[in-house]
C-alpha cells in the first residue's frame, strides 16, 4: 500500500508543480499562476541577456534590440523584448508577455521580471489582434507570434488618457468607464477588471472623432518624442 501511494504521488506531483495557464482561468488567476514562476523565469532571462555582452560591446548605435521566446517548466509560452541602451549593459528595458492560445485566437498577458518595478498588467484579447491585422486599421500582414512581436517592437510604450469614456466608433460596455491607451501605431481601447487593463480592440488615430481625437493626438505627440522614448522608460533592469 505504501508503494502504491508513493507511486501515485510521483505521478501526480509533476501535474501539481507544472500547472500552466489555461483558457478557463480568470485574468486574476492567470497572474496568480504566473507569479509562481517569476523568479525562475527572471533567472532564465538574465542568463540570456549576459550572452549578449559581446554583441553590446561591438555595438555602435543604441538601443540594441533583443527578442526571445521561451517555454517555461510550467509550460507557459513567454516572449521577451529588451532594449539595451549602453555597451556595459547596465541600462536595459525589458518587456515580458505570456501567450495563451484560445479558441478565439491569441490572448496576450503582459507581465514583468521578478526584480523589476511592479507595473500595471495588461491583457490583449484576440479581437485586438484581429483589428491590428485589419487592412483598414493596423494593416499588419502577420499572424501568431510574429504579429505579437511586430506589435511590441513598434509599440514599446504608451500613454493612457485618464479614464476617458470611450465614444464614437469604439465599443461600449454597459456605460462603464473605459481606458484608452495610446501607442505609436494607434489606440488600444478597453476597460478595467480587478485592477487589470483589458484591451478589447484597436483603432487608428484617424478613426477617433471630436475631442477624443484631439486627446489621442496630443498623447501621440508625447509618446513620439525622444524625451518620452528614453525618460519614460527608466524602469531599467540592472544586471
Amino acid at each position: 500500500m505504501v508503494f502504491v501511494a508513493d507511486f501515485l504521488f510521483s505521478v501526480i506531483k509533476p501535474l501539481i508543480i507544472y500547472t500552466m495557464v489555461v483558457e478557463t482561468m480568470t485574468h486574476t488567476e492567470v497572474y496568480d499562476e504566473l507569479a509562481k514562476e517569476r523568479s525562475s523565469v527572471t533567472a532564465w532571462w538574465r542568463h540570456r541577456l549576459w550572452e549578449q555582452r559581446s554583441a553590446a560591446l561591438k555595438r555602435i548605435k543604441f538601443p540594441m534590440h533583443i527578442w526571445r521566446e521561451y517555454t517555461s517548466k510550467r509550460n507557459n509560452r513567454y516572449v521577451f523584448f529588451s532594449r539595451v541602451f549602453d555597451r556595459k549593459m547596465m541600462k536595459i528595458l525589458t518587456g515580458v508577455a505570456v501567450i495563451l492560445y484560445t479558441k478565439e485566437g491569441l490572448t496576450v498577458y503582459t507581465t514583468w521580471l521578478g526584480d523589476q518595478q511592479l507595473i500595471a498588467p495588461m491583457v490583449l484579447l484576440p479581437h485586438v489582434w484581429k483589428r491590428y491585422r485589419d487592412p483598414e486599421r493596423g494593416n499588419v500582414q502577420k499572424s501568431g507570434i510574429e504579429l505579437v512581436k511586430h506589435f511590441f517592437v513598434n509599440n514599446p510604450h504608451g500613454k493612457d488618457t485618464d479614464n476617458q469614456r470611450v465614444v464614437g466608433r469604439s465599443v461600449r460596455y454597459n456605460g462603464e468607464e473605459h481606458l484608452s491607451l495610446c501607442v505609436p501605431d494607434g489606440v488600444l481601447l478597453g476597460h478595467i477588471c480587478d485592477d487589470i487593463f483589458v484591451a478589447n480592440t484597436f483603432i487608428t488615430y484617424d478613426m477617433a472623432k471630436g475631442l477624443q481625437r484631439k486627446e489621442f493626438e496630443d498623447k501621440r505627440k508625447e509618446i513620439m518624442t525622444d524625451r518620452e522614448m528614453y525618460n519614460e522608460m527608466e524602469v531599467f533592469y540592472e544586471l
